[in-house]
């Protein structure tokens, strides 16, 4: 499965492309946020889960060594329904103009706005620094908010669509050498995940803002409580800051590099591409 190194890494790969994803989606710190959604209440990722999701309802998947969550009962059930009730398929209803963009946090422009605290000295002849919060996202009103929740929602998506990508691939590699799934291949297969997550240059992180944070408590599927998302955002800052390639070249142990390049690059344009496809405003 990808870890959240590689999540965040697609998400940044979506807003770099000039695709449907960033054209439509103005609030990016919920859609970040958003990608990560499914794994938190599994348990593994964020610590002190009181009360875990299994994997089947958090990813709408059925129970299997390598399962592909059902991303259009997802859509079909909540995107889809947020979209209508907010004009957003229809491609004559949004004026993209209207609405500023809430950007996610960058780990370079945190660590740079630190450095000019510590040493204001070194920076006396240097630009600006980059402030990374903003009025319009402190206190949102509601209809900020539903907006802002349909970014979110629409990351949790983004997150199914790649998670049954990626096992559907590793489900045909393994088929086309006929191999079976078994805890030997699991192993296998994670450490490779695991290395390539490492080869990834990532800087995203979520903002812990109020408007991030209410609007997680109203995520349909379950609410998540401001604690554990604090606890998640937590564990996505480590993860960026610690996502660093090894000194040492590993050598893949079940899938290749080939396989991971291709089907990250897959990922990415699938995403905009069923975007497209089920909102008429994703096509202008």
């Amino acid at each position: 499965m990808p870890s959240w190194n590689i999540h965040i890494a697609q998400t940044e790969a979506l807003f770099e492309t000039p695709g449907a994803i960033a054209r439509l989606v103005r609030d990016r710190n919920a859609f970040l946020f958003g990608g990560l959604v499914p794994d938190i209440y599994v348990g593994y990722m964020v610590p002190a889960i009181e009360h875990p999701i299994a994997y089947r309802i958090t990813h709408f998947a059925a129970p299997a060594h390598i399962p592909k969550p059902r991303e259009h009962e997802f859509w079909d059930t909540y995107v889809a329904p947020h979209a209508a009730r907010l004009g957003l398929d229809a491609p004559t209803t949004f004026s993209r103009a209207q609405e500023p963009v809430i950007p996610a946090s960058s780990l370079k422009l945190e660590q740079d706005f630190v450095s000019r605290t510590h040493y204001p000295a070194r920076y006396v002849d240097a630009d600006p620094p980059v402030v990374q919060a903003f009025a319009h996202d402190s206190e949102p009103g509601e209809a900020a908010l539903d907006r802002a929740l349909f970014d979110f929602v629409l990351g949790v998506w983004s997150h199914l669509v790649a998670d049954n990508l990626w096992n559907t691939r590793v489900n045909e590699f393994l088929d086309a050498r006929g191999g079976k799934p078994s805890e030997q291949f699991r192993i296998k297969k994670q450490g490779d995940f695991d290395a390539f997550g490492k080869t990834l240059r990532i800087d995203w992180v979520p903002r812990p803002t109020p408007r991030l944070l209410a609007t997680a408590a109203r995520f349909p599927q379950y609410a998540i409580d401001g604690q554990t998302a604090l606890l998640a955002i937590g564990v996505a800052h480590e993860t960026v800051r610690t996502n660093h390639e090894p000194l040492e070249p590993y050598q893949y142990r079940l899938l290749t590099s080939e396989f991971f390049d291709k089907t990250f690059t897959e990922s990415v344009e699938l995403t905009n591409c069923l975007l497209e496809e089920r909102l008429p405003i994703c096509r202008s």
